[in-house]
């Protein structure tokens, strides 16, 4: 025996049509979308601030370097823009007093740093220098978003031959 299914009539709410299916599926979608461009942004913010302060470390330890050289080791010349060591030696290899005006720091996880350091007379004085160190980031990203840059003057205080000691004076004006 038999007996019939009975159907029920829930009055149009028996689920979703595929209209409705779709107009979610599309604000999902653009949902997504939005959160994945944010991903995007905050991951190269932070390949950009990690090349910026690696930029400033390698800097910072090359200033330092030129600022324990001895006076008469430092020789004007250099630049901020292009290599004049080729190959570039490693910046954490360097030591004072230094030899050329670039090097690298090739650091895991961040990328390659170039460090670069401008040694010129300052203007008026044979007794001063004006030492520039520039390091940035070399990363598609980064560039100059990653640079950090440093300026210093040094000048030679030893003035009469009695002061000198053992040691060379300072050039006279």
């Amino acid at each position: 025996m038999n007996t019939p299914i009975e159907r029920v009539d829930r009055g149009g709410e028996s689920g979703f049509t595929l209209v409705e299916t779709l107009v979610a599926i599309v604000v999902l979608v653009f949902g997504l979308m939005a959160v994945t461009n944010l991903l995007l942004v905050a991951a190269s913010s932070n390949t950009v601030a990690n090349q910026a302060s690696a930029a400033t470390a390698s800097a910072s330890q090359t200033m330092d370097l030129l600022r324990s050289t001895p006076w008469n080791s430092l020789i004007a010349g250099g630049s901020l823009t292009n290599d004049t060591t080729s190959p570039s030696p490693d910046c954490r290899a360097l030591v004072s007093p230094l030899v050329g005006y670039n090097c690298d720091d090739n650091i895991q996880g961040v990328g390659t740093i170039k460090t670069r350091w401008q040694i010129t007379p300052a203007v008026g004085t044979v007794r001063m220098l004006l030492i520039t160190v520039r390091s940035e980031g070399q990363g598609a990203l980064a560039g100059a978003r990653s640079r950090a840059t440093f300026t210093t003057y040094r000048t030679c205080t030893s003035s009469g031959a009695t002061s000198c000691g053992a040691g060379p004076c300072c050039p006279t004006d």
